[in-house]
């Protein structure tokens, strides 16, 4: 009052910026709250104004208003009161109705300083704790808005605005009240509303149907389950998750929430919400990910969301916005041709998300990188850089209405392992790679490094699964630092590589920390050694990205006494064929298919240098089977790997049960307290393309591998492979029970040859059993004689996350939809209807008195901004 009292007006432009002064208003650091008004007044149009884009790439002020809005939960609220003859559909004017629908807050003409102190005292003081239950914009039509109150007797308020130069009467709505009116606006309310019914439009009009309510809902859409912070922005042609938390709500049984447009259109139909297992999560409900983003038309949406009480419901609207992405299009998308060598095309693959279970041995849907902080490994992080964008290229990282794939970078050395950032825009990956390059702080020597604890925090960052991992690391780093982690598997959907950087003084080939190698080896991850000074990356990354089936891993760590003469096996009607060796000083190699036929080495080579080789190989030119292959070196051991790109993919299960078809994803016996191993059942999914599944014979191989010596396993046992009934078994094939000894590490072979003796399906995978000899990832279970969880009452699934509702209900999106009469976690208690409170007097809304802050609730509060934008 103080300020307004002495203000001086002076005659300005005719428009102002007042699209800077909303920015600003929600920016007041520290004195920003949540859950605000920002109420302004002007009679100018908006200077900074720029036309309607739904590209928020753009960040133009009008986007950059609505993110903090959406950040804050705040509503923009316009009084305006322009001259005669204005233009309404200028943009300066325009981006006043844009703003109000976006953010669900409102945009009033007035006509007088007695219009605007009216709507001061009866319709802005309506609004300390305003609860959206319905919203429309520009509707030429009656619409009816179920409001569910608190309580009965509660009122339900409706505030009717004139649309954007529109001069028709407002609508009515049946049972109500008229708290204040006005030339462009009528504020009604009414009691023990059951339905809130607008009728009689005369022209076309906004409403906000509101009530005054402590019970609120936090909602955030995300490109990541795992983040637990988002805004109500969708990406279209991303998959967008969606998480949200209730304030103040009784206990319901279920909820959902449905899209519509800001006029009432159906977007996007139900989903419904299920608790997250994350057990240090803010928003603790989340919803199946909207895959189909494409289906929102760009710009402003409406969260409908109902919270279920046994067949009433409680309901919410929130705001959110369909954002136009600028998709990334490279002059070369998909494949790159460098220096005149061929590059495999990339076909497209699909967007994997966490919900499918079809996924097996796709291509990776998800790149991360991990850069070790040795200045040995500048001049080849020189090179990665110069070359980042084509290698992005080669995956097809977007089509033409989506983004594909997730791209991540980790850094690390002895003192830090961070993550710096990810993206799935690679415009915005490429940039940002290349501006941290040469900013990164490099060291000397690491004398016990991170590496361990940048392996941990990429499975974590392992949000779009399957991935690969790229590791970076100079031999001279030796050493890692051990971690304390009660979870020591590697998940079955990453693929560690690791890229060993000489040092110019190791000789030994297979120079890798011990820890670094077990992960490399049960991840079916890849070792590649690098000198100080390669000049292109590009063709080595084109043969390691596609290719994930592996058929051939065999070393022997003296090459050079004498040839190492090995079989390679090559399936049947393969994509792409990559065989890598890797030797000190690689020399007399040759290749010959199963026919005897040779295959020529140097011209099949796709990248090398003098310790590593790999090639792309046109199987469809020769025999398929068993190769055979003879490398020497000049000294120290080699190592042969051959891969794929396959239409076949591969999945095991360990399970106690013959016909169980809800399997353990990892060996579980260690667990067991019992001295030996019981015998356990292996399922095993398998997914062919061209064969069919009756052509298939198979045959299971088990070995054992020393850690100390990789290149002497130890053939453990031959099992044959039944067939299931694949129309009710999802794992189609099982073994006969099998005694799996508790080793570290245990290599798994599957061989399959079709009616014609002709190899069809040839797979390695290794399984890691150093998990806790405990019942400790059993979230409070036990566990039983085969080391699988005992789960604790009302618990099941393989580490016990998964409830068992109570009889009568059932379980959806991890959730128990309750009977009637029943509901809590897992619809176990009976439910009881809350008591009606009337109150005793029944004064207007608006007469309601408060003292300051009685009524904030924990957690959040509301504060009123005032903008004043006039022209004199």
């Amino acid at each position: 009052m103080t300020y307004l009292s002495t203000v001086q007006l002076t005659d300005g432009p005719a428009s102002q910026p007042v699209l800077a002064a909303v920015k600003n208003s929600q920016q007041t650091f520290p004195l920003m709250k949540s859950h605000s008004i920002v109420l302004v007044f002007t009679d100018s149009p908006a200077s900074d104004a720029t036309a309607w884009s739904h590209r928020f790439e753009d960040k133009n002020l009008e986007q950059l208003c609505l993110q903090i809005s959406f950040l804050w939960r705040s509503k923009v609220t316009f009084l305006l009161s322009f001259p005669e003859k204005t233009d309404f559909t200028q943009d300066g004017v325009d981006v006043y109705r844009r703003l109000s629908m976006s953010t669900h807050g409102d945009y009033i003409i007035v006509k007088s300083a007695d219009e605007t102190s009216e709507i001061l005292r009866k319709v802005i003081s309506t609004s300390f704790f305003p609860e959206n239950v319905g919203v429309g914009f520009e509707l030429e039509v009656g619409t009816s808005i179920n409001p569910t109150p608190d309580n009965d007797g509660d009122w339900v308020f409706t505030l009717l605005t004139t649309a954007m130069g529109d001069t028709k009467d407002l609508p009515d709505v049946k049972g109500t009240i008229v708290i204040s009116q006005g030339s462009g606006y009528k504020l009604v309310a009414g009691r023990n509303m059951k339905l809130v019914t607008i009728t009689s439009p005369n022209g076309k009009y906004n409403y906000r149907t509101y009530l005054q309510s402590k019970n609120t809902l936090l909602f955030d859409y995300n490109s990541d389950m795992m983040i637990d912070v988002g805004n109500g922005i969708v990406h279209l042609g991303v998959t967008m998750h969606s998480t949200i938390r209730t304030f103040g709500f009784p206990d319901y049984q279920s909820m959902s929430y449905h899209v519509v447009q800001w006029n009432e259109k159906l977007v996007r139909e139900a989903f419904i919400a299920f608790r997250r297992p994350q057990e240090d999560c803010t928003f603790e409900w989340a919803f199946n990910p909207w895959v189909n983003t494409d289906d929102c038309p760009p710009g402003p949406i409406m969260q409908v969301h109902l919270l279920n009480y046994n067949g009433y419901y409680k309901g919410r609207v929130t705001p959110g916005y369909c954002d136009q992405i600028a998709h990334y299009s490279p002059q070369v998308q998909g494949f790159v041709v460098p220096e005149n060598q061929n590059v495999m095309v990339r076909e497209k693959t699909r967007v994997i998300t966490p919900v499918e279970s079809c996924s097996i041995n796709d291509s990776p849907n998800q790149f991360i990188f991990i850069l070790e902080q040795h200045i040995g490994n500048l001049k080849i992080y020189q090179t990665l850089a110069a070359e980042i964008e084509k290698i992005v290229n080669l995956v097809n990282p977007v089509t033409e209405n989506s983004y594909q794939k997730e791209f991540t970078l980790l850094v690390f050395n002895d003192v830090n392992s961070r993550v710096l950032f990810s993206s799935y825009n690679p415009n915005n990956f490429i940039k940002k790679f290349l501006e941290v390059i040469p900013q990164l702080e490099y060291s000397n020597s690491l004398q016990i490094s991170l590496g361990l604890l940048s392996i941990v925090q990429a499975q974590k960052q392992n949000i779009k699964p399957t991935s690969q991992v790229f590791y970076f690391t100079n031999q001279a780093t030796t050493t890692v630092a051990q971690i304390d982690r009660g979870w020591d598997i590697i998940d079955r959907n990453i693929e560690f590589n690791f890229f060993t950087i000489a040092d110019g003084v190791t000789t030994e080939i297979f120079a890798l920390p011990k820890p670094l190698e077990l992960v490399q080896k049960m991840s079916n991850g890849r070792i590649i050694p690098l000198s100080g000074n390669e000049n292109t990356l590009v063709n080595l990354f084109a043969d390691i990205m596609p290719t994930n089936a592996l058929t051939t891993d065999n070393e022997k760590y003296d090459c050079h006494s004498s040839p190492y003469t090995l079989d390679a096996f090559v399936e049947k009607n393969v994509d792409a064929t990559v065989f890598q060796i890797v030797g000190t000083g690689l020399k007399d190699i040759s290749i010959a298919d199963a026919t005897g036929t040779t295959v020529p080495v140097d011209a099949n080579v796709h990248f090398q240098n003098a310790n590593f080789k790999s090639l792309n190989i046109d199987t469809s030119k020769y025999t398929p089977g068993k190769w055979t292959v003879s490398i020497s070196t000049s000294r120290g051991g080699c190592q042969l790997t051959v891969r794929h790109k396959s239409r076949n993919g591969v999945v095991y299960g360990f399970t106690d049960k013959s016909d169980a078809d809800i399997v353990n994803t990892q060996i579980p016996l260690q667990r067991s307290a019992l001295p030996t191993n019981e015998p356990i059942y292996i399922p095993i999914r398998i997914k062919q393309d061209t064969q069919q599944m009756t052509k298939l014979t198979s045959n299971l191989e088990i070995q054992l591998v020393n850690r100390a010596r990789y290149d002497q396993p130890a053939s453990y046992q031959n099992s044959s492979v039944l067939q299931r009934d694949s129309a009710t078994c999802s794992f189609n094939y099982i073994t006969p029970k099998v005694t799996i000894p508790r080793n570290d590490l245990t290599t798994f072979t599957l061989t399959s040859y079709d009616d014609t003796n002709s190899l069809i399906l040839r797979r390695i995978f290794y399984y890691y059993q150093h998990s806790p000899a405990d019942p400790s990832v059993c979230h409070g279970g036990q566990v039983d004689k085969y080391g699988q969880c005992i789960c604790p009452e009302r618990y099941t699934g393989e580490y016990c996350w998964d409830r068992i509702c109570a009889s009568g209900a059932t379980l959806s999106h991890g959730i128990c939809s309750c009977s009637s009469g029943f509901y809590g976690d897992f619809c176990e208690l009976e439910l009881l209807m809350p008591n009606a409170t009337t109150p005793s007097t029944t004064a207007l809304p608006f007469e309601t008195t408060t003292k300051t802050g009685s009524t904030f609730f924990t957690g959040f509060f509301s504060v009123i901004m005032i903008i004043v934008s006039f022209h004199f």
